[in-house]
């Protein structure tokens, strides 16, 4: 069940050093592809930076809920991400997109409401200036760049959207070619991570 506004989030779980270890989001999505929500844990990414860098010293590992970005590039296989989808053009020019279920892409604040158990995910698109690339990549990773009169934010389960010409995209990190058309639609609770 997804979290609600205000809810509690993570629930006590397994020791992690008993469980399949995924080494980044990518790997994290392909456990979930795999196996469901058997348990797994998570050694590096945006979905661990997220949750808050996975357990401290002293502290019991937590089970977190995690959905799942289910992502169609033009008539292509459905590919799963656990942290985000980004369709871009060379130093972003352009209209560009990026559909966050983490809050992170590496030290950039991409995804300031999102949540990776919410049911939704949030994508901002739009085109800037290079002027406007400029200033917004300095206010990136405090995530002051939202909101931007030339960005739409929309939280949704479901997105599709066709670029004028095709445009790089990338899943949890790694490039998946090039397309026109991009939809993607949340699976809730598809997966589970011990952290």
């Amino acid at each position: 069940m997804v979290i609600e506004k205000g809810g509690t989030y993570g629930t006590p779980g397994p020791n992690p050093a008993h469980l399949p270890q995924c080494g980044n989001d990518r790997e994290l999505a392909a456990h979930i592809a795999e196996a469901g929500t058997s348990p797994c844990t998570v050694l590096a990414g945006d979905v661990l930076v997220t949750l808050g860098g996975g357990a401290r010293p002293g502290v019991a590992p937590l089970a977190y809920p995690l959905d799942v970005l289910e992502v169609r590039l033009d008539e292509g296989p459905v590919v799963l991400a656990v942290a985000h989808t980004i369709a871009r053009r060379r130093f972003w020019r352009g209209e560009c997109a990026v559909a966050m279920n983490a809050a992170w892409c590496n030290d950039w604040y991409l995804g300031p409401r999102s949540h990776p158990n919410d049911g939704l995910v949030d994508v901002t698109i739009g085109a800037l200036s290079a002027q406007q690339r400029y200033l917004a990549r300095r206010r990136v990773r405090s995530g002051s760049h939202l909101p931007h009169p030339n960005l739409k934010v929309t939280r949704t389960t479901h997105w599709d959207h066709n670029f004028r010409s095709p445009v790089g995209v990338w899943i949890d990190g790694y490039r998946h070619g090039s397309a026109r058309h991009v939809e993607i639609h949340v699976r809730p609770d598809a997966g589970l991570v011990v952290v």
